[in-house]
C-alpha cells in the first residue's frame, strides 16, 4: 500500500455527497468526545475561544480527507494539531491558537525563510496528478529551529487550504546537499506534517550528491515507523542521476527551482506567496496558479496547445465531428454544450491567461466562452479537413502517358479511332507524344 502511494497508483478520492460528508462529520465529533488526556488541553481551549473555526465544516473536512475519512485517525490528528501548534508558537496569544495562521503572524526570520523560496510548491504536478513540495534544506542557514518550524507550519497551513492536496496528498522532494543535520530536520518536519496536519505526504524523496550519505539514511530508516520508512526514497549521484530517478516516479524535474549553481528560481514561488497573502487579506482575485490535468487552455503557445486537457478536448471534438457536421446551427450548439459538460464533470476548467507574463494568472471563463472555444475547435477541424482534401487533390499523380504503364499504353491504343491508312498511324503518333508509342505504332503497321 505504501509503495502504491509512492508511485501514485492508489486513488484516494471518495465520492463526496452531502449525506456522506454529514455522516463522517458526525463520526468525527463522536471520536473527538471520546479522547481525553493532557494533549487535549489546547484543543479544548481553542474550542472555547473560537468554536466557529475549530468546529467548522471546512476545517474538519481537511483532516477527514487527508485520513481517507477514517474518523478515529482524523480526531487524533486534530488533537495533535492544536497541541503542537501551541508548542511551536509558545508565547502567542490564545486568540492565535483558535484561528487560521497568516503570513503576518510569522517572526522576521521565518518570513525571510518563506520568502526566499527554500521550501515551495512546484508549478506542475507529478504523473499521478499530485502536488510536489520542494525543500532545499541544505541551502538555508536558518537562525533558530523555532523559526524554521514556524515557517513550515505556515506553508503547511497554505497547502491544507487546497482541496486537491487534502484528497490526494502530495509528494515532498528534499535536497540536503551533504548535510546530515539537514536530513534529520527534514524527517522531523515530515513527522510533524504526518502527525498534526490536514494533509498527507504520500512520498518523501531525499536527494543528495554524496553516495556515502546512503549509509546514513539507511541507519535513519531503522529508527522510523513503518509509515515513514516505506515512503522515504533516497536518490544519490550526479544531478542527472537524481533527476532521472525522480522522473521515474513521475516528477517533472524541468520545473525544479534548483539551478546548476545550487541557487533557487523563485519566480513561481513569489507569485504563489502573493496569492496566499491576498487570500488572507480577503482581497484575492479568482485567479488560478495550478492547472488540472483536464483543463482546457486558451491560447496558441506550446503550453496551451500541448496541455493534456486541451488535447483531450480536441479528441472529443473529433469523436463528435460526424454528428456535428450534419446538424443544424441550434443542434450544433447543443453538441458543443455537451462537450463543455464532459470537460467540467471530469474536473476540467476552461482557462484564459490574463495579465503579463510575470504578473498574470489563469482565470476561469464562463460557459458561453467555453462553448465558443469548443465551436472554434470544430471550425478548426473543418478547416484542416478541407485543407487535407485539397492537398490530396493537388498531390495526386496525373494519369498521363508519361506515367502510364505498358498495359495502360496498350489499352489507350485500343480506344483511339484510327484506320489502316498510314496517315492515321502518323496522326496517332503525334497525339500520344511519346517515343515508345512510335515504336508500338510502327510494329502495328508492320
Amino acid at each position: 500500500e505504501a509503495m502504491f502511494d509512492v508511485v501514485g497508483i492508489r486513488n484516494h478520492k471518495e465520492e463526496e455527497d452531502d449525506a456522506f460528508l454529514n455522516t463522517k462529520l458526525a463520526e468525527l465529533d463522536q471520536e473527538l468526545h471520546k479522547i481525553s488526556g493532557s494533549n487535549k488541553g489546547a484543543y479544548d481551549a481553542a474550542c472555547k475561544t473560537n468554536p466557529a473555526y475549530v468546529q467548522g465544516r471546512k476545517f474538519r473536512l481537511a483532516f477527514l480527507r487527508s485520513r481517507h475519512f477514517d474518523a478515529k485517525k482524523a480526531a487524533g490528528v486534530i488533537i495533535n494539531h492544536f497541541h503542537l501548534k501551541q508548542e511551536v508558537f509558545a508565547g502567542y496569544p490564545l486568540e492565535f491558537l483558535a484561528r487560521e495562521m497568516k503570513f503576518t503572524d510569522l517572526s522576521p526570520d521565518a518570513r525571510e525563510f518563506v520568502e526566499a523560496g527554500y521550501a515551495q510548491l512546484l508549478p506542475s504536478k507529478d504523473a499521478a496528478g499530485r502536488f510536489v513540495f520542494f525543500f532545499a534544506s541544505g541551502l538555508k542557514k536558518y537562525k533558530t529551529v523555532e523559526s524554521l518550524l514556524q515557517a513550515f507550519w505556515y506553508l503547511m497551513t497554505c497547502k491544507s487550504r487546497n482541496e486537491e492536496i487534502q484528497q490526494c496528498g502530495h509528494v515532498a522532494v528534499v535536497y540536503t546537499l551533504g548535510q546530515t543535520d539537514r536530513l534529520e530536520v527534514g524527517i522531523g518536519l515530515y513527522n510533524m506534517i504526518v502527525c498534526a496536519a490536514g494533509i498527507e505526504v504520500s512520498a518523501l524523496h531525499w536527494c543528495d550528491a554524496t553516495w556515502g550519505m546512503r549509509f546514513f539514511v539507511a541507519a535513519q530508516k531503522l529508527l522510523m515507523d513503518n509509515f515513514t520508512r516505506f515512503r522515504l526514497q533516497e536518490h544519490s549521484g550526479t544531478r542527472e542521476d537524481i533527476n532521472f530517478a525522480l522522473q521515474t516516479y513521475g516528477i517533472n524535474t524541468d520545473d525544479s527551482p534548483m539551478k546548476s549553481d545550487n541557487t533557487l528560481d523563485t519566480t513561481f514561488h513569489k507569485k504563489w506567496l502573493e496569492a496566499q497573502k491576498l487570500y488572507e487579506e480577503n482581497t484575492s482575485k479568482d485567479s488560478i496558479l495550478f492547472l488540472h490535468r483536464f483543463d482546457v487552455l486558451f491560447g496558441k503557445t506550446k503550453l496551451c496547445t500541448h496541455h493534456p486537457g486541451t488535447i483531450r478536448c480536441q479528441l472529443l471534438v473529433d469523436m463528435h465531428w460526424e454528428e456535428y457536421d450534419k446538424q443544424s446551427r441550434a443542434e450544433k450548439g447543443l453538441i458543443a454544450d455537451k462537450i463543455v459538460n464532459i470537460v467540467q464533470e471530469s474536473g476540467g476548467r476552461f482557462l484564459k491567461w490574463e495579465g503579463g507574463i510575470a504578473t498574470g494568472a489563469w482565470v476561469e471563463v464562463d460557459d458561453k466562452a467555453a462553448r465558443e472555444k469548443v465551436t472554434h475547435f470544430f471550425r478548426s477541424r473543418r478547416s484542416k479537413k478541407q485543407k487535407s482534401q485539397n492537398q490530396a487533390r493537388t498531390s495526386a499523380p496525373k494519369r498521363g502517358i508519361d506515367n502510364a504503364t505498358e498495359t495502360d499504353t496498350v489499352d489507350s491504343i485500343a480506344m483511339v479511332p484510327w484506320s489502316t491508312e498510314s496517315s492515321d498511324a502518323s496522326l496517332f503518333s503525334k497525339r500520344m507524344r511519346a517515343p515508345e508509342i512510335d515504336n508500338i505504332s510502327e510494329s502495328l503497321d508492320t
